[in-house]
């Protein structure tokens, strides 16, 4: 894990199975909750996911950011979809009247942001653990966005080749946001706390796929494509 997280450094959301033809887009909207009402803002968002988006492209789902940027605050997503199903997207009437159960428990609501899974760089398994995620958001540099995706396709190959019953999400941010830094995502999803503790080697895994030597390059390569990155882990509550 240590070898892998100091490579990248310089590098349901959920995972699933995904062709070219399938929806990639998330929208994702953070929630502060007034102090004390957890439990109550839960049930409500439960109570409204279940009635108004409980499958297809506007299935919806809950999660609690354990730290980092949005600690504290709940994560509430839908998708994956399609911006035209957003025109006939649940909204006005019953749908907008039930939520009012959940900003009446709420303190602020961030605007919502829209990111697309990248099929091509993620590495998907079929009936992935997914109810807890370690989540890594990454400023790239200006026109660094391609050499990024060539080095992260090099991470792909690993996994492909060394690590098929484990899998990672790339996710890109839809909209530039130059002073956030929050350009592209990669999510590794997982059940048992114990995965963070685990020995990855990943670098032995990186060498035995590309050779001798690959892996330094690859760090020199992932310092000179980003800016920065912050991470945080999340917690799946509904």
């Amino acid at each position: 894990m240590k070898n892998l997280i100091l490579g990248l450094i310089f590098l349901p959301i959920c995972l699933f199975c995904q062709s070219d033809n399938d929806p990639t887009l998330f929208e994702v909207i953070n929630i502060e909750v007034k102090p004390g009402q957890e439990k109550a803002f839960e049930a409500a968002v439960k109570a409204h996911n279940k009635k108004f988006h409980p499958e297809g492209i506007y299935a919806a789902h809950l999660y609690s950011n354990l730290n980092g940027p949005n600690g504290g605050k709940y994560t509430w997503i839908m998708g994956p979809t399609t911006f035209t199903a957003l025109d006939s997207r649940p909204g006005e009437g019953a749908h907008d009247d039930d939520w009012k159960n959940v900003t009446a428990v709420s303190q602020e609501t961030d605007s919502p942001r829209y990111w697309s899974s990248d099929a091509k760089l993620s590495h998907r398994v079929v009936n992935a653990a997914n109810t807890k995620s370690l989540i890594w958001i990454y400023d790239i540099k200006p026109n660094q966005e391609a050499r990024w995706s060539e080095l992260i396709a090099k991470v792909k190959k690993v996994y492909d080749e060394k690590r098929p019953t484990e899998s990672f999400g790339v996710s890109w941010n839809e909209f530039s946001d130059t002073k956030a830094g929050n350009d592209v995502a990669i999510i590794f999803s997982f059940d048992k706390w114990s995965w963070m503790d685990r020995k990855s080697n990943f670098s032995k895994d990186f060498e035995e796929v590309f050779g001798a030597g690959s892996w330094h390059t690859f760090l020199n390569a992932m310092a000179e494509t980003v800016d920065g990155r912050v991470d945080w882990l999340r917690t799946k509550v509904d």
